[in-house]
């Protein structure tokens, strides 16, 4: 900020500008007046240091006022006469150098302050670039420290902000990520350009994967590090620039692939196929060529079409040369059928036909030739692969234009008009009358057509979106809208365009695709009904399996006292085998008194009705652990946990749910004593916890079984349960708005992961 624009206390600008000059001169004269009896020969010193500080603070018009007054009361109270304007050029004179002085003053002070605005301005316009462009830029210190960064750097690394990045050493910000050469090799940091640069001082670049170590994306990336070097030639600063190639090594392949799919049919072509740039350079040599010409591939490729290919006419011998050329020139294409001879490399004449044309970019521009010539020795397989080659050509575009025509949607291309927002539409395909009941002469001879169809409510709303992406610099844009069918239906659309440039980088107009998702809104409105009445269903299972449950326990208590009854009052009248039966008949009782019991905890979980609440998870730990204290003995097992966050949620639940966890590990503890932790990490908005053992562990392939109720991996009498504790678990994760999974290997233990939102603490 520069001086001359602070203003302390609010004060208006005006009188901040122009008060102050008032003020300091009025001051200088008091001062000069007060010392003019000790320091005569200083009398304009302090008019002087007013008119600084004028046009320090009020610029030059403030100088120019502080300098007319300071003359003005110089000449009245300190220049002899006193107390007397100056009345003769004599007098005036005395002021001349003040004048210059005070002139000069306000000159270079209007400049500085000129400049210094530039400099502000310039500043600002090169931050905004920097931040502006989609590629990331950094500047590191000789320690590699990040001393600046843009926003795509921070972009691109993950980080929040640019700011997050400063001050950041270059290491500790590779921490976040792997990386991998090219190749798929592991890619250490000492060959990344930065750390090339630090150490050589020459620019180094580089291509290389970078796998996020918390989320497993994968990006690439090519960067460029350049050294600034002091005048000893020493890295006083590195300077990165890192662009996000992903979707260009995406094309790549894809670019890849489709070279391979080419020299896969021009391999399968039995005409021979020459294809050259406008220089008569080879470009492209196809398999049959490289055998009728006898050369090979390696030979052929980027040398000059004439000094490889030589044909003549058969019936006058006369060398047809520079045929790239004349191709060219003439801009068509040549044909010569049964009259052209070509000499392979051992000089023997081959009789051809020729076929020779130039080859056309989507623009329209001519980027080279494509020559394809037969030996007429197999005129017959040449004639069906010349017309085998002229269907499918006929074909793709017959393909293509069905397909357009027929697409479930409108395909159309725009141009925006001069006033910014009305199209005229170039281009729709015929499907188009389908879906709206407009022509095709509809769309294209109707001024602005395409804002005549949007609802009239969509449209404000639809138009201020599309403006927005424009000019925040979005060329893909997708949004939903109504549109008025010609009979006067309310049509939904979902429509995905881009915005086309012209060379001047300006929207020119709109390319895409429209949908009618009529059946999609209906689906839509049937599937949120059904989840309605499947929650509803849910509910009254829920609520059934509860009552269920409970009504048998009278009856299940009943049962079990009257056979103890039996026992204890006919024990010494019953022999051995009824003892027994009536032992099974104990137990059996035991057995559904738990399954009920289970059952009942399994429809109580989405059943409960107080609210959440924040609780410490270590608590509820705790009494769990104090619940399986006598079994935890009895098994001589290690139990150990990390600390445990506060969260939102039933604490009855959670205590449920460790107890079910730890219960299951105790359970399953094989020949050697259970060693079980209970762990808990925070990831991407989670609590991740862990209950994690040493048991006898279970094949991957019943991971996702064992938390369906009622599953069981072992039989009841090597292993005792139910079959409904991990459901339980499972209920408990879900209604917590969490997931809960396994991972198990046999015979090294069984780790259950359970996440909770972090919203929910």
């Amino acid at each position: 900020m520069l001086a001359k624009d602070f203003h302390p206390l609010n004060v208006p600008p005006v009188i901040f500008h122009y008060g102050i000059p008032v003020a300091s001169v009025i001051l200088a004269t008091i001062t000069s007046l007060l010392l003019l009896p000790i320091i005569s020969d200083l009398r304009f010193t302090w008019f002087t240091l007013a008119v600084v500080v004028s046009a320090w603070y009020g610029g030059w018009r403030g100088g120019l006022l502080a300098t007319g007054l300071s003359v003005a009361l110089a000449d009245y109270f300190i220049l002899d006469p006193q107390f007397m304007l100056a009345r003769n050029l004599g007098e005036l004179i005395q002021l001349l150098p003040f004048i210059i002085v005070a002139i000069i003053i306000c000159w270079i002070e209007d400049h500085r302050v000129r400049a210094q605005r530039a400099l502000s301005s310039s500043r600002d316009q090169l931050e905004i670039i920097l931040n502006g462009i989609s590629d990331g830029l950094t500047a590191l210190d000789s320690n590699g420290q990040v001393i600046f960064a843009n926003e795509s750097a921070a972009r691109i690394t993950g980080y929040p902000s640019a700011q997050s990045l400063i001050s950041l050493p270059a290491n500790v910000i590779r921490r976040q990520y792997e990386l991998f050469a090219e190749d798929g090799s592991p890619l250490s940091p000492e060959r990344l350009p930065t750390s090339l640069t630090l150490k050589t001082g020459k620019p180094h670049q580089l291509t290389f994967r970078m796998r996020y170590r918390d989320t497993g994306e994968e990006r690439w990336v090519t960067t460029k590090s350049a050294p600034l070097l002091d005048h000893q030639k020493q890295v006083r600063q590195v300077i990165n620039i890192f662009r996000d190639v992903s979707d260009l090594k995406v094309k790549e392949t894809e670019l890849r692939n489709q070279h391979e799919r080419l020299k896969t049919i021009l391999s399968s072509i039995r005409s021979s196929v020459i294809s050259t740039d406008t220089e008569g350079v080879i470009e492209l040599v196809n398999p049959s060529a490289v055998k009728l010409l006898g050369w090979s591939e390696k030979e052929v490729v980027s040398r000059a079409f004439d000094d490889v290919v030589k044909f003549t006419d058969e019936a006058n011998h006369t060398p047809l040369a520079n045929l790239v050329h004349n191709v060219l020139s003439e801009n068509a294409a040549l044909e010569r059928s049964n009259t052209t001879v070509v000499f392979n490399r051992d000089g023997v004449e081959v009789p051809v036909d020729l076929y020779a044309a130039p080859i056309h970019d989507a623009a329209g521009e001519t980027i080279g030739v494509i020559t394809v010539f037969q030996d007429v020795t197999e005129r017959r397989r040449a004639d069906h692969e010349r017309l085998h080659l002229t269907l499918l050509l006929e074909a793709q575009r017959r393909r293509l234009q069905n397909i357009l025509s027929n697409v479930p949607g409108i395909v159309w291309e725009s141009t925006f008009l001069d006033d910014g927002t009305s199209q005229r539409v170039d281009f729709v395909n015929s499907y188009a009358e389908k879906i709206l009941g407009y022509t095709v002469q509809d769309w294209m001879e109707t001024p602005d057509f395409m804002r005549s169809i949007i609802h009239p409510d969509d449209y404000p709303s639809a138009h201020d979106y599309v403006r927005t992406q424009i000019l925040e610099g979005s060329t893909s844009i997708s949004l939903e809208f109504r549109c008025l069918a010609k009979d006067g239906r309310e049509v939904p659309i979902e429509t995905h365009f881009i915005v086309l440039m012209n060379e001047a980088g300006n929207p020119a107009g709109t390319c895409g695709l429209m949908t009618d998702i009529s059946e999609r809104k209906k689906a839509q409105e049937d599937l949120a009904q059904y989840a309605l009445d499947l929650q509803r269903s849910n509910e009254q299972l829920e609520q059934f399996a509860y009552v269920a449950s409970h009504d048998l326990q009278e009856p299940l208590r009943m049962i079990t006292s009257y056979l103890q009854l039996i026992e204890r009052r006919y024990k010494d009248q019953l022999d051995a085998d009824a003892g027994e039966f009536i032992a099974f008949a104990v137990d059996g009782a035991s057995r559904m008194k738990s399954l009920i019991n289970d059952l009942l905890a399994y429809s109580r979980v989405k059943t409960v009705v107080q609210d959440f609440a924040p609780f410490d998870s270590g608590i509820a730990l705790k009494e769990a652990l104090t619940n399986l204290e006598m079994t935890a003995a009895d098994t001589k097992a290690q139990i150990t946990h990390d600390t445990l966050p506060t969260i939102n949620g039933n604490q009855a639940q959670f205590i449920q749910l460790f107890q079910n966890l730890i219960s299951n590990a105790l359970k399953f503890h094989g020949d050697q004593p259970p060693q079980i932790h209970i762990g808990v990490t925070r990831k991407r908005g989670e609590w991740i916890f862990s209950v994690q053992d040493n048991g006898i562990g279970m094949e991957r392939q019943y991971l996702d079984r064992i938390f369906i109720i009622f599953q069981r991996l072992h039989n009841k009498e090597e292993y005792p349960g139910t079959g409904i504790g991990l459901a339980i678990c499972k209920k408990v994760v879900e209604h917590h708005g969490g997931r809960i999974w396994a991972d198990s290997q046999p015979g090294a233990g069984t780790t259950f992961y359970f996440s909770i939102p972090v919203s929910n603490t």
